[in-house]
């Protein structure tokens, strides 16, 4: 009895692993599907989908997001950390050259205010 019941895990765990790499293959040609769609590509009712997919993306393993009162789920391609990294410091690197100018244009204009009052004074 017990090589049924480690049988049968064997068949679930083989099931699991199929539902995952169809959900992969799926993300990888698709952006936008509807949750419909998507559960009839992988033979499962609406809630198993969801299920499996909402599984995956806890574990990390996908980056997904799920509208569910529309019932679509919009795929992400995962960033490298590294990647993110780099463009937060660029775009910190464009927010205080702005602010360089910025200073620069209101000392000049503190100048040239303080030379008309000058010149209006004598």
């Amino acid at each position: 009895m017990l090589g049924g019941s480690l049988c049968d895990k064997a068949a679930e765990d083989l099931r699991m692993r199929i539902i995952e790499h169809n959900i992969l293959v799926v993300s990888k040609y698709y952006s936008r599907i509807t949750l419909k769609r998507l559960a009839e590509l992988l033979c499962l009712t609406v809630q198993e989908a969801e299920k499996h997919l909402s599984k995956m993306v806890v574990s990390k393993a996908l980056v997904a997001k799920i509208d569910r009162p529309l019932g679509i789920v919009c795929f992400q391609v995962a960033k490298d950390s590294n990647e993110i990294l780099n463009s937060w410091a660029v775009n910190l690197e464009k927010l205080l050259d702005l602010v360089e100018k910025s200073c620069h244009q209101i000392h000049k204009e503190t100048m040239v205010h303080k030379a008309a009052l000058k010149v209006g004074t004598q």
